[in-house]
């Protein structure tokens, strides 16, 4: 008897506990169609994910959860697009015992009232309400940007950018006031991205004269550690620069350095648990750790935070080095221009990087490992007759574009034939202009004839390989062309291989 009122009185001093951590948001709003979802993000540094979904009905939603280990949980609330919402979100901050109600009149979710006794959701509301008007404003371009033809697209967008430049202004007023406080550093943070990434953006001076008002300890803060490197970005590296490297922790607190890994190959996977395709990537990455084990370290870099990265290590079982700088996007990220994730480096044995890029897609992992890795080193040679000049594999100065690698380069009297060989994801497509183009060191410039192996202007599907080879015939060089340049056009995007040689 004695043991089972124990164990009572313990279930009930665990359910009062409970209670004790427990908020609720409450809704109420109108014109929102019965049935539309809401759903409950739950944000945890830059990453969100879904804790709990309602479904309105006539007018209402609730929500009960347990505040989180730092005794107040960052949110947002989301409807489905469908329903004529905006893509934007509502954002709600909660702690123990907090009674918080949402109210709105319309499906401007951006700016439905929050009545709150949470101290941060006061602060956060001072600012939707300086600028209310904006807000609904943008909000209603956003909508009406789903269905505008693509004519008015343009203007759309460019009122909005109008919009949001006032709104930044109202906010760099505001926060000229204001004490600092966390939501004071979150503004912050968007504005100095917006000094990083807008180039339009023209308030930087004000930008910087806050971000002086920080005292040492806010600017050690990760929030701190971030408007710096936006506001004031290290040097980066770059392909063929000596590997970046920094004080990385295990999940048990180990300290390690990439200089640990010298002597084999060294992939690094900049990732978070909030990415998709990072997350899609792990098989795969699971495969080559173990093909290549032998020659390859690889180095997944998170930039979770430390709560958010030791539960998505325990989901997803990661065999290889699985390490952290604890700065989420102010450390090496920063250092390696990461601007977007899954983000990978390979590094060399000597420590060298030897490729950047970003993004995934199945198979395109092993098929950079198997080109990095597996190909034979490939020697220039050249072959030369009365009327025909052959070079094999000829060194190039530089290339925007690691997809395609020049193989051999024949020259005759009548034409000149590029033989590519081609790299990317497998089954995707690519295509070659048919602007293409060779223009040689005094400026003359050799339009394309024809091709073997695609058709320009046409999309081309990678086999299941990942490889394929094709040539371009152009009009002829002079033989006594020492190096050119293939392009396809002027833009940024088209593919350039420059400096081309002709001679050792």
């Amino acid at each position: 008897m004695k043991k089972l009122l124990f164990s009572s009185l313990l279930l009930l001093s665990s359910l009062a506990s409970q209670a004790q951590n427990e908020y609720t948001i409450e809704g109420d709003v109108k014109g929102v169609k019965d049935g539309t979802l809401v759903s409950l993000f739950l944000t945890d540094g830059r990453v969100g994910g879904v804790v709990a979904s309602d479904t309105i009905r006539n007018g209402t939603f609730f929500f009960k959860r347990n505040a989180g280990e730092s005794g107040m949980d960052q949110l947002s609330l989301m409807c489905n697009r469908e329903a004529d919402f905006p893509p934007m979100s509502l954002e709600i901050y909660a702690t123990p015992n907090a009674k918080i109600k949402v109210t709105g009149t319309n499906t401007l979710i951006y700016t439905w009232k929050v009545e709150s006794p949470v101290k941060e959701q006061q602060e956060y509301n001072r600012f939707i309400e300086n600028s209310r008007d904006l807000w609904d404003e943008f909000q209603r371009l956003a909508i009406n940007m789903r269905s505008a033809p693509e004519a008015e697209r343009k203007a759309i967008r460019a009122k909005s950018d109008s919009i949001s430049a006032i709104i930044d202004k109202r906010e760099v007023k505001l926060m000229q006031e204001l004490p600092i406080s966390n939501i004071w550093m979150d503004k912050l943070f968007g504005l100095s991205m917006s000094v990083k990434y807008n180039p339009k953006f023209t308030d930087k001076e004000e930008i910087l004269a806050l971000y002086n008002r920080l005292n040492e300890e806010q600017k050690a803060s990760i929030t701190g550690q971030e408007i710096t490197v936006n506001l004031f970005p290290p040097k980066t590296v770059k392909e063929g620069d000596e590997m970046a490297d920094s004080d990385l922790f295990d999940l048990d607190g180990n300290v390690h350095h990439l200089a640990d890994f010298k002597g084999k190959f060294i992939l690094l996977d900049f990732w978070s648990s909030g990415c998709g395709p990072c997350i899609m990537a792990l098989p795969e990455m699971r495969e080559i750790h173990e093909q290549y084990k032998d020659r390859l370290t690889i180095v997944s870099l998170s930039s979770d935070t430390k709560s958010r990265w030791k539960a998505a290590s325990a989901q997803h079982e990661m065999t290889w080095q699985n390490l952290s700088d604890l700065k989420q996007n102010a450390g090496l990220s920063a250092v390696y221009d990461v601007n977007g994730i899954p983000n990978y480096v390979l590094i060399s044995p000597e420590g060298k990087i030897m490729k950047m890029w970003s993004g995934y897609g199945k198979g395109s992992l092993k098929l950079k490992m198997r080109r990095y890795l597996d190909v034979p080193k490939r020697e220039m040679s050249i072959t030369q007759g009365t009327n025909d000049k052959i070079v094999n594999h000829p060194v190039t100065e530089s290339t925007n574009t690691d997809i395609l690698e020049v193989k051999q380069v024949e020259l005759t009297d009548t034409a000149t034939i590029i033989h590519f060989y081609a790299y990317y994801i497998p089954k995707y497509w690519i295509q070659v202009s048919t602007n293409a183009q060779l223009t040689d060191e005094k400026g003359g410039s050799y339009t394309l004839k024809k091709a073997d192996g695609l058709t320009p202007g046409e999309h081309f599907f990678l086999p299941e390989s990942g490889e394929a080879e094709f040539s371009l015939t152009f009009e002829p060089l002079p033989f006594d062309t020492k190096r050119f340049n293939f392009t396809e056009g002027t833009s940024e995007k088209d593919w350039q291989i420059n400096g081309i040689k002709l001679t050792k």
